[in-house]
């Protein structure tokens, strides 16, 4: 299962005022979003398609991820 991006009109971000911190690595294309206040990853801007966002299911409201098919990627093990 490849991780679909999300159009710019089609993501909005609820969140108070300076809750949430940018993380960036690299050559800083990509762009990793946070929670000030857990730490916890939000969401991206990716870097392969600017402009585009992949999110944290867990951190979508009427999303119960633990419901959901998923494949497990073994990134520990990748080489």
């Amino acid at each position: 299962m490849t991780p679909q991006a999300i159009p710019p009109q089609q993501f909005e971000i609820e969140a108070q005022k300076g809750s949430v911190g940018l993380y960036q690595f690299g050559d800083k294309t990509a762009k990793h979003y946070f929670c000030k206040l857990c730490g916890i990853y939000v969401f991206h801007e990716t870097a392969r398609m600017p402009g585009h966002f992949r999110a944290n299911l867990g951190c979508i409201e009427g999303v119960d991820p633990f419901s959901m098919e998923f494949d497990l990627f073994d990134g520990r093990h990748l080489l």
